[in-house]
């Protein structure tokens, strides 16, 4: 069955049925105060919900669950206090767009065993978003965020996945405070990219049970956080934090993981802790002073690299067991280097 809630306002409404084969429903709206809850079920098939919305105070709710295949659902809104949601059930081959263009803006996506399936969500305005994604059991998925200006907040949960894709970047406009929240549990061969311009940005990105799962990131500001955590074999993190006072710190559980971490100017923290064997960390740490580094590395083989450049620097390493390697390279004045 078919549920359909179109809208005051100025409004255009097209809307296709053909027994199970094809939906269509299509929503443009221009006004204020507007609601859409839009529900496709009854095992659909080949379905489009294209909504367009103008104005303050929009609501749009698209629903394809169950056994919808070649579905499509696409959100546009331009005002203020927006917000979008799209479910899409048993579905293959799917995609679901969010646009927003305002403040304190809301989006959810929930894909829930797809496969092929793409989700984007674009908000810009002056600060206050958040986006939601939501996939479980998805194989060659991807979800894309792009969030301007500050204090906004972007979260994607990926369980049970397989090759799937997740890029997020946050530009934070002179102030930043915007937070990314990245999960991929039980998969192989996942890859997070998360970018983050601004001051005070945070960033977790977990990657649990999982094989050759790969996280890339990127903060340019000051007094930014990353922490990443990766548990399972032959996955690698890339961290790259430009400017002062950032911290990042990696913890990567298994055997055969890598970690590189690149920090440019002063005062920047970064610790690695990597419990298993055959496990790799590389450092380099230059264009300033203050710089701290802490590695922590429990098992047989392991290498440890580090490179920094500048005066007051500090390095504190532990290996524990047998045959492991450090190299060390600190060029300078007044810096340190501790070895249990």
């Amino acid at each position: 069955m078919n549920k359909y809630t179109p809208i005051t306002a100025t409004l255009l409404v097209t809307i296709t049925t053909s027994g199970a084969m094809a939906n269509t429903l299509i929503i443009n709206q221009n006004g204020m105060g507007n609601l859409v809850t839009p529900v496709q079920e009854a095992s659909v098939t080949n379905s489009d919900i294209i909504i367009n919305q103008t104005g303050n105070f929009n609501f749009s709710n698209p629903q394809q669950e169950d056994n919808t295949t070649d579905s499509e659902i696409t959100h546009t809104q331009v005002g203020n206090t927006n917000s979008a949601t799209s479910i899409q059930g048993s579905t293959v081959e799917t995609s679901a767009s969010i646009t927003q263009s305002s403040n304190d803006n809301d989006a959810t996506t929930n894909q829930l065993s797809t496969n092929i399936t793409s989700t984007t969500i674009s908000q810009s305005g002056w600060g206050g978003q958040m986006a939601l994604v939501n996939q479980t059991g998805n194989f060659l998925s991807d979800a894309i965020i792009n969030q301007t200006k500050n204090s906004n907040s972007a979260i994607v949960i990926q369980f049970d996945v397989d090759s799937n894709l997740t890029i997020i970047n946050q530009e934070g406009h002179f102030i930043g405070g915007n937070q990314i929240n990245t999960i991929q549990f039980d998969g192989l061969a996942n890859f997070i990219s998360s970018t983050q311009v601004g001051n005070a940005q945070i960033a977790y990105v977990s990657q649990g049970d999982g094989a050759g799962n790969e996280s890339a990131t990127f903060q340019f500001g000051k007094y930014n956080e990353l922490t990443i955590a990766q548990s399972g074999s032959s996955n690698r993190i890339n961290i790259e934090q430009y400017w002062e006072s950032n911290m990042a710190v990696h913890n990567q559980s298994g055997d055969r993981n890598m970690s590189f971490s690149e920090q440019l100017s002063q005062e920047n923290t970064v610790g690695v802790s990597q419990p298993g064997d055959m496990n790799e960390s590389t450092i380099s740490q230059s264009g300033g002073n203050l710089n701290q580094y802490f590695i922590t590395q429990f098992g047989d083989n392991n290498i440890f690299n580090a490179m920094q450049i500048g005066s007051s620097n500090f390095i504190s390493v532990v290996q524990a067991d047998d045959n492991s390697i450090m190299m060390v390279n600190q060029i300078g004045d007044g810096n340190i280097l501790i070895i249990p």
